[in-house]
């Protein structure tokens, strides 16, 4: 199955889908609630970022010289980056952080401090988790080649019956992949599917700007700290990995719970799609 080749029955759209959209629409008007962002998460945006933000300025600015409290910051980072993917930047992305689009763009770009590329990130999850929800091959959510099993349909290997052991290290590494791999195993594959094409980019700009997040990224959470505090490369990369570690095991743990549980559905497209 390809993306060309897979398509929905449209025209019936379920009773449960229209009810809900009614209900959900109504709610808002007739409490004359906002859609967008209110107040209390503008609030949350500000605590997330400045938690984020702040074990950074106070390690470059020599002010905590103690090596178990410095790590302490990284980890603290790392929360906080977790607060970033899973509010700031998920609704920014989803265009449902304001009504203007500006804005939402700004803020969706707070996946770079997460050493993440945003048009990524919204085809995986915008496009095709949102779409194709659970259909193995196409929701790359669900799709984690041979090393893990999250579907029914995906092929069975006999040492997936430990990743109830081994599955919680690999989720910690997810933050960590998108640095250094991910990204560009995913655009490549995007420019396959002709996915690239349909949000007006070429792979060639799509790969510039990668490497642009990329650098800037490491020059701010690698070469400032390497730079400006008296530590050496090995307990760097430990606080960095620490860091990255603690904010993939908690997308993962409020991730997988959401999406891949008993009561999930992994539906099959037919022989014709």
């Amino acid at each position: 199955m390809t993306l060309k080749t897979v398509r929905f029955n449209t025209k019936d759209k379920p009773e449960f889908y229209k009810v809900l959209r009614k209900r959900v629409n109504g709610y808002f008007k007739e409490n004359n609630i906002s859609k967008f962002a209110n107040a209390r998460m503008k609030w949350k945006t500000a605590i997330i970022l400045i938690a984020f933000f702040t074990p950074l300025v106070l390690l470059l600015a020599g002010l905590v010289p103690n090596p178990y409290i410095q790590v302490l910051l990284w980890i603290f980072m790392g929360i906080g980056m977790a607060g970033v993917g899973l509010t700031i930047m998920h609704d920014a992305n989803h265009g449902s952080y304001s009504k203007n689009q500006m804005v939402n763009k700004l803020l969706g770009m707070t996946i770079n401090f997460a050493g993440g590329y945003a048009l990524n990130w919204k085809i995986q999850h915008n496009v095709l988790h949102h779409t194709y929800t659970n259909i193995s091959d196409m929701d790359q959510d669900i799709d984690t080649g041979k090393l893990m099993r999250f579907s029914p349909r995906q092929p069975h290997f006999k040492f997936q019956k430990f990743q109830i052991i081994y599955a919680w290290f690999f989720y910690g590494l997810m933050t960590f992949y998108w640095v250094i791999a991910k990204d560009f195993i995913q655009i490549a594959s995007f420019k396959k599917d002709e996915l690239l094409k349909a949000q007006g980019k070429t792979l060639g700009m799509a790969l510039l700007e990668i490497f642009a997040v990329k650098i800037v990224y490491l020059f701010i959470f690698a070469f400032l700290p390497l730079y400006f505090m008296d530590i050496s490369f090995g307990f760097w990369f430990l606080c960095f990995f620490s860091k990255h570690f603690v904010a993939g095991l908690i997308l993962a743990l409020v991730f997988q719970p959401a999406h891949v549980i008993e009561d999930t559905e992994f539906p099959e497209p037919r022989c014709r799609g």
